[in-house]
Protein backbone atom coordinates (compact mmCIF):
# COMPACT_ATOMS: atom_id res chain seq x y z
CA UNK A 1 0.00 0.00 0.00
CA UNK A 2 2.92 2.30 0.66
CA UNK A 3 4.00 2.51 -2.86
CA UNK A 4 0.35 2.40 -4.35
CA UNK A 5 0.35 5.75 -2.02
CA UNK A 6 4.05 6.85 -3.21
CA UNK A 7 2.57 5.88 -6.88
CA UNK A 8 -0.75 8.64 -6.52
CA UNK A 9 1.83 11.60 -5.10
CA UNK A 10 4.47 11.13 -7.89
CA UNK A 11 1.07 11.07 -10.39
CA UNK A 12 -0.78 14.18 -8.89
CA UNK A 13 2.34 16.10 -7.20
CA UNK A 14 6.05 17.41 -8.05
CA UNK A 15 7.22 16.32 -4.69
CA UNK A 16 10.01 13.66 -6.05
CA UNK A 17 10.23 10.38 -4.13
CA UNK A 18 14.07 9.56 -5.14
CA UNK A 19 14.68 5.40 -6.06
CA UNK A 20 10.86 4.90 -7.06
CA UNK A 21 9.10 4.09 -10.22
CA UNK A 22 5.46 3.02 -9.94
CA UNK A 23 4.99 -0.18 -11.79
CA UNK A 24 1.57 -0.39 -13.75
CA UNK A 25 0.02 -2.58 -11.30
CA UNK A 26 0.45 0.37 -8.48
CA UNK A 27 -0.81 2.97 -10.82
CA UNK A 28 -4.22 1.12 -11.13
CA UNK A 29 -4.30 0.55 -7.51
CA UNK A 30 -3.43 4.16 -6.76
CA UNK A 31 -6.42 5.40 -6.89
CA UNK A 32 -7.72 4.84 -3.97
CA UNK A 33 -5.27 7.39 -2.27
CA UNK A 34 -5.84 10.80 -4.57
CA UNK A 35 -8.13 11.81 -1.32
CA UNK A 36 -4.85 11.71 0.72
CA UNK A 37 -2.67 13.33 -1.81
CA UNK A 38 -5.72 16.07 -1.86
CA UNK A 39 -5.06 16.31 1.26
CA UNK A 40 -1.54 17.02 1.38
CA UNK A 41 -1.23 19.40 -1.49
CA UNK A 42 -4.31 21.61 0.49
CA UNK A 43 -2.20 21.75 3.56
CA UNK A 44 0.60 22.82 1.71
CA UNK A 45 -1.59 25.49 -0.31
CA UNK A 46 -2.69 26.77 2.73
CA UNK A 47 0.26 27.22 4.62
CA UNK A 48 1.58 29.19 1.60
CA UNK A 49 -1.23 31.34 1.23
CA UNK A 50 -1.18 32.17 4.90
CA UNK A 51 2.57 32.99 4.54
CA UNK A 52 1.51 35.56 1.57
CA UNK A 53 -1.18 37.31 3.80
CA UNK A 54 1.32 37.69 6.65
CA UNK A 55 3.92 38.70 3.96
CA UNK A 56 1.11 41.61 2.83
CA UNK A 57 -1.49 41.65 5.55
CA UNK A 58 -4.76 42.14 4.00
CA UNK A 59 -3.57 42.49 0.74
CA UNK A 60 -6.37 39.12 -0.44
CA UNK A 61 -4.81 39.80 -4.26
CA UNK A 62 -1.08 39.16 -3.85
CA UNK A 63 -2.38 36.28 -1.40
CA UNK A 64 -4.74 34.87 -4.50
CA UNK A 65 -2.54 34.98 -6.96
CA UNK A 66 0.83 33.43 -4.83
CA UNK A 67 -2.15 30.39 -3.67
CA UNK A 68 -2.97 30.06 -7.87
CA UNK A 69 0.74 29.74 -8.63
CA UNK A 70 1.95 27.62 -6.13
CA UNK A 71 -1.66 24.84 -7.43
CA UNK A 72 -0.04 24.73 -10.32
CA UNK A 73 3.59 24.31 -9.46
CA UNK A 74 2.54 21.92 -7.16
CA UNK A 75 0.88 19.50 -10.02
CA UNK A 76 4.36 20.75 -12.29
CA UNK A 77 1.06 21.98 -14.72
CA UNK A 78 0.37 18.82 -15.60
CA UNK A 79 -3.64 19.32 -15.13
CA UNK A 80 -3.49 22.39 -16.91
CA UNK A 81 -1.75 20.77 -20.06
CA UNK A 82 -4.98 18.52 -19.83
CA UNK A 83 -7.22 21.36 -19.57
CA UNK A 84 -5.56 23.06 -22.60
CA UNK A 85 -5.87 19.82 -24.36
CA UNK A 86 -9.56 19.41 -23.75
CA UNK A 87 -9.93 23.28 -24.69
CA UNK A 88 -8.43 23.10 -28.11
CA UNK A 89 -10.23 19.64 -28.73
CA UNK A 90 -13.30 20.22 -27.62
CA UNK A 91 -13.92 23.88 -29.03
CA UNK A 92 -12.80 22.99 -32.57
CA UNK A 93 -15.94 22.13 -33.75
CA UNK A 94 -14.89 18.93 -35.16
CA UNK A 95 -15.72 14.94 -35.62
CA UNK A 96 -14.79 13.25 -32.65
CA UNK A 97 -11.66 11.36 -34.38
CA UNK A 98 -10.41 15.00 -35.43
CA UNK A 99 -11.09 15.93 -31.56
CA UNK A 100 -8.95 13.30 -30.33
CA UNK A 101 -6.33 13.57 -32.46
CA UNK A 102 -5.95 17.81 -31.53
CA UNK A 103 -5.80 16.45 -28.04
CA UNK A 104 -3.24 14.41 -28.87
CA UNK A 105 -1.13 17.10 -30.37
CA UNK A 106 1.51 18.83 -27.86
CA UNK A 107 1.35 22.23 -29.21
CA UNK A 108 -0.91 24.25 -27.36
CA UNK A 109 -3.67 26.54 -29.23
CA UNK A 110 -5.74 29.71 -28.89
CA UNK A 111 -8.10 27.55 -27.22
CA UNK A 112 -6.23 26.01 -24.91
CA UNK A 113 -4.07 29.24 -23.76
CA UNK A 114 -7.74 31.17 -23.43
CA UNK A 115 -8.62 28.40 -20.86
CA UNK A 116 -5.70 28.12 -18.78
CA UNK A 117 -6.46 32.22 -18.79
CA UNK A 118 -9.50 31.87 -18.16
CA UNK A 119 -9.33 29.27 -15.58
CA UNK A 120 -6.47 30.82 -13.91
CA UNK A 121 -7.76 34.10 -13.55
CA UNK A 122 -10.72 33.07 -12.10
CA UNK A 123 -9.58 31.17 -9.53
CA UNK A 124 -7.47 33.98 -8.70
CA UNK A 125 -10.89 36.48 -8.69
CA UNK A 126 -12.86 33.98 -6.67
CA UNK A 127 -10.34 33.81 -4.18
CA UNK A 128 -9.28 37.28 -4.15
CA UNK A 129 -13.03 38.13 -3.80
CA UNK A 130 -13.33 36.07 -0.37
CA UNK A 131 -12.57 37.73 3.22
CA UNK A 132 -8.70 37.50 3.89
CA UNK A 133 -9.33 35.28 6.93
CA UNK A 134 -11.38 32.55 4.41
CA UNK A 135 -8.87 32.90 1.67
CA UNK A 136 -5.95 30.01 2.76
CA UNK A 137 -8.86 27.65 3.93
CA UNK A 138 -10.66 27.67 0.65
CA UNK A 139 -7.11 27.49 -1.67
CA UNK A 140 -6.38 24.63 0.54
CA UNK A 141 -10.18 23.52 -0.03
CA UNK A 142 -9.95 23.54 -3.46
CA UNK A 143 -6.69 21.74 -4.10
CA UNK A 144 -8.27 18.52 -2.08
CA UNK A 145 -11.27 19.18 -4.15
CA UNK A 146 -9.88 19.03 -7.40
CA UNK A 147 -8.03 15.45 -6.30
CA UNK A 148 -11.12 14.08 -4.73
CA UNK A 149 -13.27 15.15 -7.84
CA UNK A 150 -11.32 13.29 -10.36
CA UNK A 151 -12.41 9.71 -8.45
CA UNK A 152 -15.58 10.25 -9.13
CA UNK A 153 -14.94 11.68 -12.52
CA UNK A 154 -12.78 7.83 -12.84
CA UNK A 155 -15.67 6.13 -11.71
CA UNK A 156 -18.63 7.55 -13.62
CA UNK A 157 -16.44 7.81 -17.08
CA UNK A 158 -15.25 5.03 -19.51
CA UNK A 159 -12.05 5.12 -21.08
CA UNK A 160 -12.43 6.91 -24.57
CA UNK A 161 -9.40 4.86 -26.50
CA UNK A 162 -8.14 1.47 -26.94
CA UNK A 163 -4.63 2.23 -25.72
CA UNK A 164 -3.03 5.00 -23.70
CA UNK A 165 -1.50 6.16 -20.66
CA UNK A 166 -4.82 7.50 -18.81
CA UNK A 167 -5.98 3.68 -19.63
CA UNK A 168 -4.50 2.29 -16.26
CA UNK A 169 -6.58 4.51 -14.30
CA UNK A 170 -10.03 3.26 -15.24
CA UNK A 171 -8.65 -0.36 -14.23
CA UNK A 172 -10.16 -2.18 -11.16
CA UNK A 173 -12.50 0.43 -10.38
CA UNK A 174 -14.21 0.54 -6.84
CA UNK A 175 -17.18 2.61 -5.77
CA UNK A 176 -15.88 2.42 -2.36
CA UNK A 177 -12.55 3.99 -3.59
CA UNK A 178 -15.42 7.24 -4.27
CA UNK A 179 -16.72 6.58 -1.10
CA UNK A 180 -13.47 7.61 0.65
CA UNK A 181 -13.41 10.40 -1.40
CA UNK A 182 -16.62 11.86 -0.62
CA UNK A 183 -16.53 11.29 3.18
CA UNK A 184 -12.94 12.65 3.32
CA UNK A 185 -13.89 15.64 1.09
CA UNK A 186 -17.34 15.86 3.32
CA UNK A 187 -15.27 15.72 6.54
CA UNK A 188 -12.78 18.82 5.54
CA UNK A 189 -16.06 21.15 4.12
CA UNK A 190 -18.00 20.93 7.42
CA UNK A 191 -15.12 21.13 9.62
CA UNK A 192 -13.87 24.64 7.47
CA UNK A 193 -16.70 26.48 6.45
CA UNK A 194 -19.45 24.33 8.46
CA UNK A 195 -23.21 23.95 7.03
CA UNK A 196 -22.21 25.52 3.52
CA UNK A 197 -19.21 23.62 3.63
CA UNK A 198 -21.25 20.63 3.26
CA UNK A 199 -23.34 22.38 0.41
CA UNK A 200 -20.35 23.42 -1.46
CA UNK A 201 -18.87 20.04 -1.91
CA UNK A 202 -22.18 18.83 -2.75
CA UNK A 203 -22.27 20.91 -5.35
CA UNK A 204 -17.90 19.90 -6.51
CA UNK A 205 -19.61 16.07 -6.31
CA UNK A 206 -22.15 16.70 -9.08
CA UNK A 207 -19.71 18.55 -11.39
CA UNK A 208 -18.22 14.79 -12.12
CA UNK A 209 -21.01 12.89 -13.66
CA UNK A 210 -21.66 15.85 -15.22
CA UNK A 211 -18.11 16.29 -17.03
CA UNK A 212 -18.40 12.84 -17.68
CA UNK A 213 -21.69 12.89 -19.31
CA UNK A 214 -20.46 15.46 -21.82
CA UNK A 215 -17.11 14.03 -22.33
CA UNK A 216 -18.68 11.02 -23.25
CA UNK A 217 -21.39 12.73 -26.04
CA UNK A 218 -18.09 14.63 -27.16
CA UNK A 219 -15.17 11.88 -27.59
CA UNK A 220 -17.24 8.89 -26.12
CA UNK A 221 -15.71 9.05 -22.66
CA UNK A 222 -12.42 10.15 -20.89
CA UNK A 223 -9.13 10.87 -21.47
CA UNK A 224 -6.09 11.63 -19.34
CA UNK A 225 -6.61 15.43 -20.63
CA UNK A 226 -10.08 15.30 -19.32
CA UNK A 227 -9.13 14.11 -16.13
CA UNK A 228 -6.59 17.12 -15.69
CA UNK A 229 -9.26 19.51 -16.74
CA UNK A 230 -11.80 18.31 -14.45
CA UNK A 231 -9.35 18.69 -11.75
CA UNK A 232 -8.91 22.36 -12.88
CA UNK A 233 -12.16 23.06 -13.12
CA UNK A 234 -13.24 21.63 -9.97
CA UNK A 235 -10.58 23.80 -8.66
CA UNK A 236 -11.81 26.57 -10.21
CA UNK A 237 -15.66 26.02 -9.16
CA UNK A 238 -14.81 25.98 -5.53
CA UNK A 239 -13.88 29.38 -4.44
CA UNK A 240 -16.53 30.55 -6.84
CA UNK A 241 -20.02 28.41 -5.57
CA UNK A 242 -18.25 29.11 -1.99
CA UNK A 243 -18.49 32.99 -2.66
CA UNK A 244 -22.48 31.95 -3.91
CA UNK A 245 -23.25 30.59 -0.75
CA UNK A 246 -21.37 32.78 1.84
CA UNK A 247 -22.73 35.68 0.47
CA UNK A 248 -25.75 34.63 -2.54
CA UNK A 249 -27.28 32.05 -0.47
CA UNK A 250 -31.01 32.79 -1.86
CA UNK A 251 -29.76 31.10 -5.13
CA UNK A 252 -29.54 28.08 -3.15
Amino acid sequence: MRRCFLAALTMLTAIPVPGYAATEGELERCRVFFPLVGLLAGAATFGWSRLWLWLFPGNTMLAAVGSVIFMAMISRGFHLDGLADTADGFLSSRPRERVLEIMHDSHIGTMGVLAIVAVLGMKTAALAALPSALLPWAAGLAALSGRCGIVWYIIGSRYALETGLGAVMFRRRQWWDGGTALLLWLVAGWLLFGFPGLRLVVLLWLFAPVWAFYTRIKIGGATGDTIGAAEELTEMLTPLLLLLLLHGADRF
